[in-house]
């Protein structure tokens, strides 16, 4: 007869697969220092801003706008978050200066990505 105190202590199973895991060098939740690399909320903000921003290529229609010649062949590649802020890179790229983008015509504007 098997000592029932034998055969409790006996893993039926056999080895269970929690022992063979690595265990973890460092818990963060009891050994926290302030070594560790932590985004700050600023850093956060800024990545996340990064994200919003997509690159536009910009041709304008052919035009003479304050001094300067707008000509479609010439393409512009901005990155910007909207159409409008696209146009105003674009035009700003082009040698317009000031308010001289609003009186521009587009002639082709495509977001890549």
């Amino acid at each position: 007869m098997i000592n029932l105190k034998k055969l409790l202590s006996e893993n039926v199973l056999g080895d269970l697969p929690s022992s063979k895991l690595l265990k973890m060098k460092w818990n963060p939740v009891t050994e926290a220092t302030h070594d560790t690399p932590e985004h700050t909320e600023l850093e956060e903000a800024a990545f996340s801003l990064n994200e919003a921003f997509a690159t536009w290529k910009m041709q304008f229609a052919p035009m003479t706008l304050s001094g300067v010649t707008l000509d479609p062949k010439k393409t512009f590649t901005v990155k910007a978050r909207s159409t409008v802020e696209a146009i105003k890179k674009a035009s700003k790229a082009a040698g317009i200066k000031g308010d001289g983008w609003m009186s521009t015509q587009t002639h082709k504007l495509v977001k890549i990505g």
